[in-house]
């Protein structure tokens, strides 16, 4: 039992104090093949109702001359959602977590920023637009492929990721098909795997003792 107990507290005392690494992310310059590849599997593309478990708040998709414009790559048809100045969206998942975040942004600019989300919402990470297409120039530019991009983010060691929160300051930040991957077990089911692993060691460790018990 004193064995069980230990890891027990062993894996609650990993679960709430195992330091948190930087969440990291690549992109991918923008192009007609990348956009549609984008879209597969995605839970939230905005010409469609967001998948269940997964929720959008703020943006807007009602596209506006001279104040949003379609990421390149885009079929002009193509219904995404927009955040003006002083504006934000949250795209997130309602109850799991997950190892990568992925969306596809249009025109980068250097005031819009993305917020990588963890549990109960908190920020792990902000980057903004310059950040995330360093080298290059976030000029807004609306038919560059380096100035639209695929952004897939991943989560460190000991993270989890629950959504995208984005905000700019200037006319506008263009996204579309957000993309949740490699889902993550709660903190809870690590435990309790953590916990019937003692119980196997446990339960393997007791089994001599009781046959030479027997014998006797």
């Amino acid at each position: 039992m004193r064995t069980l107990l230990a890891t027990a507290a062993v894996a609650s005392a990993m679960l709430a104090a195992a330091p948190a690494s930087a969440v990291t992310f690549v992109t991918v310059n923008g192009s007609a093949d990348v956009f549609a590849a984008s879209a597969v599997g995605a839970q939230a593309t905005f010409d469609k109702a967001v998948a269940a478990g997964f929720s959008v708040i703020g943006g807007s998709t009602q596209a506006v001359a001279g104040k949003s414009a379609n990421p390149f790559g885009a079929p002009e048809s193509n219904i995404y959602l927009y955040v003006l100045a002083n504006g934000s969206a949250t795209v997130s998942s309602v109850a799991s977590a997950f190892r990568n975040i992925s969306v596809y942004l249009g025109s980068i600019d250097a005031g819009n920023k993305v917020e990588v989300l963890g549990l109960g919402g908190s920020v792990l990470k902000s980057f903004t637009g310059s950040d995330l297409i360093a080298p290059a120039s976030a000029t807004g530019n609306q038919t560059a492929a380096t100035t639209n991009r695929l952004v897939t983010f991943s989560a460190g060691n000991n993270e989890q990721l629950t959504g995208l929160r984005f905000t700019s300051n200037v006319n506008s930040l263009e996204l579309d098909n957000v993309r949740f991957s490699a889902a993550v077990p709660e903190p809870a089911t690590w435990a309790m795997m953590m916990l019937g692993f003692g119980v196997v060691g446990y339960s393997l460790r007791r089994r001599p003792t009781m046959r030479l018990r027997q014998l006797i």
